[in-house]
């Protein structure tokens, strides 16, 4: 049991391992142009997509934050000097009488900064992080676009497809209620036998305006994430 149980954790580390996402092949680049027209869709997206310029300055900013921190030791020492009122005078009067044994000549101050040893480190971390969320956050907008895209385009082709049966059947039907009512004008058919007919074609006629406003908003929907019209796509 040992062994089939090592076994199985073997097999789930190499799957958690060659599983990775390469987030460089979400979106094909553009010069990738054998492409379905789904993918399509979504390089488009991806190339109109404002939110991507936002996320890119993001990252920008979180990698200059980093340099900037990382740079904070040259602040780390302060050396600081002055002259005293003696040493200006006799170096331009000459040796005074008075001043000979004024001594240090020169006034010199190291100071350390020893809080720096511990929030340079810690505000470098955290600016390597905020790198690593801010990438994270791009990659992730790339998943979630490239889902968003082909759901509205799977939408898009099922709501263009319903319309168009649909648009079929309510033209076979309105064939067969012309010739229901012709029939009943005629005395051929009973009155139940019309208002049949009549009542299947007005609920498809209905169905057939549902079917419609739900393909236009499918197709509003996919425009509105690729940026153009459909008919624009080339």
């Amino acid at each position: 049991m040992k062994r089939v149980f090592f076994l199985f954790l073997s097999i789930v580390a190499i799957n958690a391992v060659g599983q990775n996402v390469d987030y460089n092949k979400i979106i094909l680049p553009d010069y990738v142009k054998d492409v379905d027209f789904g993918e399509k869709l979504v390089q488009i997206a991806w190339r109109n997509n404002p939110a991507n310029d936002v996320a890119k300055r993001q990252i920008a900013i979180a990698r200059l934050d980093k340099k900037r921190f990382s740079a904070d030791w040259l602040n780390f020492i302060n050396i600081q000097s002055n002259l005293n009122p003696y040493t200006i005078d006799r170096a331009v009067n000459g040796p005074a009488e008075n001043s000979g044994g004024f001594y240090p000549i020169w006034n010199v101050r190291l100071l350390l900064n020893l809080g720096a040893f511990f929030t340079i480190p810690y505000d470098t971390k955290k600016a390597k992080q905020n790198v690593a969320i801010a990438e994270d956050a791009f990659n992730s907008q790339k998943l979630e676009l490239r889902a968003s895209v082909l759901k509205a385009y799977n939408n898009y082709l099922l709501s263009e497809k319903s319309y168009k049966i649909q648009t079929q059947m309510l033209s076979d039907t309105e064939s067969s209620f012309k010739l229901m009512e012709q029939k009943f004008k005629n005395g051929e058919t009973n009155f139940d036998a019309y208002v049949s007919s009549l009542n299947n074609y007005n609920r498809l006629s209905i169905s057939i305006l549902e079917a419609e406003n739900s393909y236009k908003n499918s197709k509003l929907d996919l425009e509105r994430l690729i940026g153009i019209k459909l008919e624009d796509v080339r």
